[in-house]
Parts: structure tokens; C-alpha cells; sequence
């Protein structure tokens, strides 16, 4: 079993701004000002968790996290909650192993 955990960092710009409304320049700004707010508070927690033995790497909209040791979502949250973090503000999934069919190739 396999655990994936991901400190998100933003959205598609169709879900940080409402896909398909007008926009206008007071609503870039304010997703500027809520980025830069978002992406600072996530170095900190990005920096504590380095400090604590896990790797990161760059996906798509997040980080995903590793720590040898933490192999389920269990462990997941008690490692975060050791560091001070509220599992709430990552993405934690239990990977699902595919059992295997017997009788078929």
C-alpha cells in the first residue's frame, strides 16, 4: 500500500477565477495579492517539512510529498499533525492497489 500527499499550491485559471465570467484588472489583483499570501504561507510549510525528512516534487498544481515511513493516510496525518500542520490543508489519498484476477492473463 501507498500513500500520496500533495501541498496545493493553486488552481486552472478557470477555477481560481470563475471560468467563462467577465473579468476585469481588480479581480487579477486580488488573485494576485491571494496568491502571493497562499504561496509564501506554503514555503514555510514547504521549509518544515524538508527539515522533518520529506521530499518534494513539482506536479502539475501542487507538491507532492514524501517521507520514508509514511505508507498510509494514518501515517500521514500523524506525521503532519507531529510538525504543527493540519491535514486539511493537503491532499491525502491512499493509493488503491489493483488485485490481481485469478484464472486470467
Amino acid at each position: 500500500m501507498g500513500v500520496t500527499v500533495c501541498l496545493p499550491l493553486f488552481g486552472p485559471p478557470g477555477r481560481e477565477l470563475e471560468e467563462g465570467s467577465d473579468v476585469k484588472g481588480v479581480q487579477l489583483r486580488k488573485l494576485a495579492d491571494e496568491l502571493h499570501e497562499r504561496l509564501h504561507k506554503a514555503a514555510l510549510v514547504l521549509e518544515k517539512l524538508h527539515a522533518a525528512g520529506w521530499s518534494a516534487r513539482v506536479a502539475m498544481y501542487d507538491v507532492i510529498l514524501t517521507r520514508l515511513g509514511v505508507e498510509t493516510k494514518t501515517d500521514a496525518e500523524r506525521w503532519l499533525g507531529e510538525l504543527g500542520l493540519a491535514a486539511e490543508e493537503f491532499l491525502i489519498v491512499e493509493d488503491v492497489e489493483e488485485e490481481e484476477e485469478i484464472g486470467h492473463a
